[in-house]
């Protein structure tokens, strides 16, 4: 406070003194706030139509990309709730040390010739290595719901899991592989049923083990 009298002062003076010696004279004013340019904040966070203030997980595109392929090749014609259910295991195995980190490593991991190309039926989820072409029709309802479904299971970190931890699933119409035990089950939810691997089985008891 003191400093901003004593500039004033300082200002007051200089212009009298130039008044009384007949000079124009002008005086600088201090830029203010309001002069200065606009700055465009990003911030994780967004407000609700209950007014309430909640954190908005940032989206990688990347990332976004992959899970919206997965979601539409692996439950395209299923519920919303079936989609969720596969954004949920792909999540459920990046957070688990057994598998890649990312989104996009999870969906992708199994064996690659040099080129690049995936070795065929050798892969986590079966339409990354079937041979078939991988792109869908960007312009269809259910292309757009998978992104919606994608996009919503990313900017929810602390979304609730209705597989129960599921980290593999299998349709009901196939036969059930080797690692589907059913002591592992955890739900059916349309024509895929879940398997949650981080559940140990010990005799004819099952209990569930720390996530690794």
């Amino acid at each position: 406070m003191e400093k901003f009298i004593t500039l004033t002062l300082a200002c007051i003076l200089y212009f009298s003194t130039s008044l009384n010696s007949g000079q124009t004279t002008q005086i600088w004013i201090p830029p203010t706030i309001a002069d200065k340019q606009p700055t465009t904040i990003m911030s994780p966070l967004q407000m609700t139509t209950d007014g309430k203030t909640t954190v908005v997980q940032m989206v990688n595109s990347e990332e976004l990309e992959c899970m919206s392929k997965n979601i539409y090749f692996e439950a395209a014609v299923e519920s919303t709730a079936g989609k969720l259910a596969v954004a949920q295991v792909t999540m459920n195995r990046v957070r688990s040390q057994q598998y890649p980190n990312t989104v996009c490593k999870v969906i992708t991991q199994g064996r690659h010739y040099k080129n690049g190309f995936p070795v065929r039926d050798r892969c986590q989820f079966s339409w990354y290595c079937d041979g078939k072409l991988d792109e869908p029709p960007t312009s269809g309802a259910m292309w757009r719901e998978s992104q919606e479904v994608a996009r919503y299971v990313l900017e929810t970190p602390d979304l609730m899991d209705i597989t129960d931890g599921a980290t593999h699933y299998h349709a009901d119409y196939i036969s059930s592989p080797k690692w589907a035990h059913p002591r592992r089950k955890t739900v059916e939810i349309d024509t895929h049923i879940f398997f949650n691997h981080a559940r140990k089985i010990v005799k004819n008891k099952v209990y569930r083990g720390k996530k690794t």
